[in-house]
């Protein structure tokens, strides 16, 4: 399958070794791998994300601890391949922009999304990021105006994370119209890969949409099977995507 692809794994789930090795199986076969970012508050995360963030954060979580797994991850990634942390605003905040930025370059990380940042309040987040040689990675939602989706678009670095569907990881994934016109006018906007997340969960999934936009992030299907099955379900589990 072509396009430009990503999965996402919860950082440090069901634990720190076979988070890793999942995630080394992810960066063999996908062009970027998502660490998610434990929060008490996850509000774009359905109950498959959610419960394994929760059960991180259980475990006396702490941040550098992640890192220490991102920068494991980083010295056996593939060339060319990239890392991007998902964190919520308040992790984010807690050592500083500025400090976060320094500890997630030197972990070996890309760039960062902040799904709860609009894109008017980002640039502080940009800013941060970009002292430090990263990436700020937008999203665009269904909800947003034409307007909106160039202006952002425009701005874009890495790739373009639109949103599918309205709601949370993990719900269907099903286009309408108005969504689709809106993907395609993001995709002639932007100069880096548009790539569609939520919702997506199997190869039917993947091949649609990477055909309307170019790309794909699977998360909640990849989460789910390797807290189901380890390292070896979640392979079987990518496998199913690409077959």
């Amino acid at each position: 399958m072509n396009g430009y692809n990503g999965v996402y794994l919860m950082g440090n789930y069901p634990d720190a070794e076979r988070f890793k090795e999942a995630a080394r199986m992810g960066l063999e076969r996908f062009d970027f791998l998502e660490v998610g970012v434990p929060f008490s508050d996850p509000v774009a995360d359905g109950p498959v994300i959610a419960r394994a963030g929760e059960e991180v954060l259980g475990r006396d979580f702490r941040l550098d601890d992640l890192l220490d797994s991102v920068a494991d991850i980083r010295s056996t990634a593939p060339a060319g391949k990239k890392i991007y942390l998902m964190s919520y605003a308040n992790p984010v905040h807690s050592p500083g922009l500025a400090r976060f930025a320094k500890m997630a370059r030197r972990a070996g990380a890309d760039g960062l999304i902040v799904p709860d940042v609009p894109f008017v309040e980002s640039a502080p987040f940009r800013d941060a990021l970009a002292g430090e040689g990263l990436e700020y990675i937008d999203f665009v939602t269904p909800e947003n105006t034409p307007g909106q989706i160039e202006t952002t678009a425009r701005a874009a670095r890495g790739f373009l994370y639109f949103v599918s569907i309205r709601g949370i990881t993990g719900s269907g994934f099903t286009l309408d119209a108005a969504t689709r016109a809106k993907i395609r006018r993001a995709r002639r906007s932007s100069s880096v890969p548009v790539v569609l997340g939520f919702g997506i969960r199997s190869a039917a999934d993947a091949r649609a949409a990477v055909e309307l936009a170019g790309g794909f992030i699977v998360g909640t299907g990849a989460v789910a099977a390797l807290g189901e099955g380890g390292p070896g379900g979640f392979g079987r589990y990518i496998d199913s995507l690409f077959g």
